[in-house]
C-alpha cells in the first residue's frame, strides 16, 4: 500500500470521525444528517443529469430506503447516547454481520485472520454494549447496532449497482431521495431547519470529503487494505468525543478497530 494511499485513507478517517462528532454535538441530529445528505446530493446532481441511473432505478429505490433508515437510526442513536458508545457499535456491527453472513449463510470458510477478527469484534462490541448499559444507554446501543445492519444492506445494493451505472450520478439520486424521504417523514418546520443549516453544511462537507478521498484511495490500493485501515476512525471517534467513558470504552473501541480490520482485510 503506497504512502499516498495511506495518507488518503487516514485523512478520510479523520473527516469521517469528525463529521460524526459534529453531528453528535449539535442539536436535532436526525434532521441535520438528512440535510447534509441533501446538500451532497445536490452538489453531485450534475453527474446524475449527465449520466442518469435509469437502468438501475429499482436498486436506487432499495438503497434509498436502506439509507433513509440509516440516517434516522444513526441520528436517534446519537440523540440517545454517547458518541463513544454509539459510533464504534454502528461502525463495527457492519463488518461483523458481513463476516458472519458469509460464514453461516454463504458457506464461506473464514480464514484464520477473519475468524480471529470476528472474535475480537464480538468482544469489543460486547464491551461497548456493557458501557452503554452501565450509562443507561441501552436504546442507543440497539439503535447503533441496527444502523450497522442498514449499512450492510445499502452497501451490498450499491456494490452491485455501481458496476451498471455512473457512481456519482447514482450516489446523487440516492442521497436526494433518501434525505427527502427522511425530511418528509419527520416534517421539521423552518423553525427547526433554519438554525441547523450551517451545521448540516459542515457535516455534509465532511461526508462528501471522506467518501471522495476513499474513492481516490481505492484507485491506488486494494479494497481490503483500504477498508481495513478505515477502521482507525473508530478509535478517532472515541478520542474526538472527549467523553468520560473510562478505559473500558477505549479498549472496546480499539478491539472493534482491530477486529473489523482483520475481517475486511
Amino acid at each position: 500500500m503506497s504512502l499516498s494511499a495511506v495518507l488518503l485513507v487516514l485523512t478520510s478517517t479523520v473527516l469521517h470521525a469528525g463529521w460524526n462528532a459534529r453531528l453528535h454535538r449539535g442539536g436535532d441530529p436526525e434532521v441535520v444528517i438528512a440535510l447534509a445528505y441533501l446538500f451532497v446530493g445536490i452538489v453531485l446532481l450534475p453527474a446524475a443529469v449527465l449520466d442518469p441511473p435509469g437502468e438501475v432505478m429499482g436498486w436506487v429505490l432499495a438503497s434509498s430506503l436502506a439509507q433513509g433508515f440509516y440516517m434516522g437510526l444513526l441520528g436517534s442513536a446519537y440523540r440517545a447516547g454517547s458518541l463513544g458508545v454509539a459510533y464504534p457499535i454502528a461502525r463495527g456491527t457492519a463488518p461483523l454481520l458481513v463476516g458472519l453472513g458469509g460464514w453461516l449463510l454463504l458457506d464461506e470458510t473464514p480464514s484464520a485472520f477473519t475468524a480471529m477478527g470476528l472474535v475480537v469484534l464480538v468482544v469489543g462490541l460486547l464491551s461497548l454494549a456493557g458501557v452503554g448499559t452501565q450509562r443507561q444507554e441501552r436504546r442507543a446501543v440497539v439503535l447503533a447496532a441496527v444502523t450497522g445492519l442498514c449499512t450492510v444492506g445499502y452497501s451490498l445494493i450499491d456494490a452491485r449497482s455501481v458496476d451498471l451505472t455512473g457512481a456519482m450520478g447514482y450516489l446523487s439520486v440516492i442521497m436526494i431521495i433518501s434525505s427527502v424521504g427522511v425530511l418528509t417523514v419527520r416534517r421539521p418546520g423552518m423553525d427547526r431547519v433554519r438554525p441547523v443549516l450551517g451545521h448540516a453544511a459542515v457535516v455534509g462537507v465532511g461526508q462528501g470529503g471522506a467518501y471522495g478521498l476513499i474513492l481516490m484511495a481505492f484507485q491506488q490500493a486494494q479494497a481490503g487494505q483500504v477498508a481495513g485501515l478505515r477502521q482507525v476512525s473508530v478509535v478517532l471517534g472515541v478520542f474526538i468525543a472527549r467523553e468520560s467513558l473510562g478505559p473500558r470504552a477505549m479498549w472496546g473501541a480499539v478491539l472493534v478497530t482491530v477486529g473489523a480490520g482483520l475481517v475486511v482485510w
